[in-house]
């Protein structure tokens, strides 16, 4: 495919160029990446902490290593026309990022980077609140609390009454004082809370 082709084509002509960037060309430069402001953006990464004189292709060519890149765009200051020192890229299966994820550490021309997932840094609200439904009105608060308790350290619960019956509702919001615990519960479907099978939503 094209890229066995790519890769060996060596380093020719990497001091030259520099010049041009015509006028058509930033029009589609990033154009996929921003067009890509969506939910599927498995894909996207943030790469920051890039020396000054990492070029789009030097990007490019160092993430295509860990699956094909769809596109990739560099921040450049509007005024000077200079890299901003970050960039994205955008790769076509959402398990590159995880490849690029696991590997520790990231060097390019000599400086270490700093890639993240975009999507995590779209939600800069860490979730700690949770809904949790299919509960029996009678399971009492502290069998709550102690459930949930065993995740993380539990900041307040909620249970809402009905004010017909003015029972407790089938229902409860709980808040922790972090987002790990949320993390944790959400990998099963399903908790058993006393005698209920309960489910959640964030």
């Amino acid at each position: 495919g094209m890229e066995e082709a790519e890769e060996g084509g060596g380093d020719e002509g990497e001091g030259g160029g520099g010049g041009g960037g015509g006028g058509g060309s930033s029009e589609s430069e990033g154009a996929k990446i921003d067009a890509s402001k969506n939910e599927e953006d498995e894909g996207k990464m943030f790469i920051g902490g890039l020396s000054w004189d990492t070029t789009k292709k030097d990007l490019k060519d160092y993430f295509t290593k860990f699956g094909e890149v769809v596109d990739c765009t560099l921040k450049l200051d509007p005024i000077t026309g200079r890299s901003r020192g970050f960039g994205f890229v955008l790769f076509k299966e959402s398990e590159s990022v995880e490849k690029v994820m696991d590997q520790k550490e990231h060097k390019l021309n000599g400086k270490v980077i700093d890639p993240k997932r975009a999507k995590a840094m779209k939600t800069k609200e860490p979730v700690k609140k949770i809904f949790v439904g299919g509960l029996s009105p009678d399971t009492p608060e502290e069998k709550i609390r102690e459930y949930f308790g065993g995740f993380g350290e539990v900041e307040s619960i909620e249970l809402p009454m009905d004010n017909k019956t003015n029972k407790r509702r089938g229902f409860c919001f709980i808040t922790f004082k972090d987002e790990e615990p949320v993390k944790k519960i959400m990998e099963k479907k399903y908790h058993n809370v006393g005698l209920s099978k309960v489910c959640f939503k964030l």
